[in-house]
């Protein structure tokens, strides 16, 4: 196991695991994923509030991964991805602002469950190749 230089906090630890990336097809390596051994040390770490935040929410392990990876990915090394982790303070859930895109995604979605799936996306295919128009489109949603 590669050694860090990064204490985690009291009543957690670091375990070395593998993190893959481009889903679960290109490995990182092993990387440092801090561990929890004590429900008070997380409470005291992160107070009565951020334990109820990571309850509402994506897990310890889950943001853990992303940071691995994240970090990872960028050329840090396990002493930062470590730091990074131990650093780390749970945030709020909150929805996502729509956009056009996955309001598009959505409706495609809802569309093709109404009609067959692959008219839909030989629709959508047709608009991307730009031989449907935004002005056709336009005329169809009039």
């Amino acid at each position: 196991m590669p050694e860090l230089t990064v204490t985690a906090p009291a009543g957690a630890h670091f375990a070395f695991e593998e993190v893959k990336t481009a889903k679960g097809a290109e490995s990182l390596g092993e990387v440092p994923i801090l561990v929890w051994d004590s429900l008070s040390a997380a409470v005291t770490n992160f107070g009565e509030e951020g334990v109820c935040d990571v309850l509402d929410g994506t897990s310890l392990r889950v943001s853990y991964q992303g940071i691995a990876r994240r970090l990872k990915g960028s050329g840090k090394t396990n002493d930062e991805i470590a730091q990074a982790q131990a650093d780390f303070k749970p945030g709020k859930r909150a929805v996502g602002q729509s956009t056009p895109t996955s309001r598009a995604r959505n409706s495609a979605a809802r569309a093709a469950d109404k009609v067959d799936g692959d008219l839909i996306a030989a629709l959508m295919d047709k608009i991307a190749k730009g031989e449907i128009s935004a002005q056709d489109v336009a005329a169809l949603t009039a």
